[in-house]
């Protein structure tokens, strides 16, 4: 094993789940080194489902941070999002409205969270009203030798019934395709050719420029 990536398996050893992770810390180094998005986990059932992913990022934690706290930018990397409006900002503490509708199979998920925020090393977020059950997460950024780790965790249960497969389909596929949205986004894909492929995932209705 190379040591730039014994290095990051290290950091990775307290981060990664034992249950259902991608592999061992060092096949997850490897692969993050190698500019793909890691699906550590993932979980859905009737009720809803959970995913957590990480990426190395070749960009400087605040312009992630810039991208997943901007309403005009999460319109590129939300699939489906139709509003966007921070109700409140304090700086560490954000109250932000959303409405999303995918297509007519997922009914319309109109919710408010509040986002408590730690500049440029982590934002939890959590439900605070809407037709969701629940909606609860978190992003942590980690300056290691390769790039800013991102490590991204969310659980959601709609409060109307989706479609199991759609469940799945956004755990598995569409948490990793932000992801790789906001990667690009940050300019933090490593190379041209990468950030096209991660652009290339941006699902929202706005487009990106590569």
């Amino acid at each position: 094993m190379k040591p730039r990536i014994l290095l990051l398996a290290a950091i990775l050893t307290g981060l990664t789940a034992p249950a259902g992770s991608a592999g061992t810390d060092g096949d997850i180094g490897r692969r993050l080194s190698d500019g793909e998005i890691v699906l550590l986990d993932y979980a859905t059932n009737q009720a809803g489902g959970s995913s957590r992913v990480q990426a190395l990022v070749q960009a400087p934690a605040r312009s992630v941070w810039e991208v997943i706290t901007s309403c005009e930018q999460t319109f590129i990397f939300v699939d489906g999002l139709k509003r966007c409006e921070v109700l409140e900002d304090s700086g560490e503490r954000a109250v932000v409205h959303q409405v999303v509708k995918r297509n007519w199979l997922v009914p319309t998920q109109d919710f408010v969270f509040e986002s408590l925020r730690e500049p440029y090393q982590g934002i939890r977020f959590k439900l605070i009203e809407g037709n969701l059950k629940a909606m609860e997460g978190r992003w942590r950024f980690i300056e290691t030798p390769e790039g800013l780790l991102v490590d991204y965790a969310i659980r959601i249960r709609p409060g109307l019934p989706v479609p199991g497969f759609i469940v799945r389909w956004v755990m598995r596929k569409g948490m990793p395709d932000i992801i790789a949205c906001i990667r690009g986004l940050a300019n933090g894909s490593g190379s041209l050719d990468q950030r096209k492929n991660d652009l290339d995932r941006c699902r929202g209705e706005a487009h990106a420029d590569p």
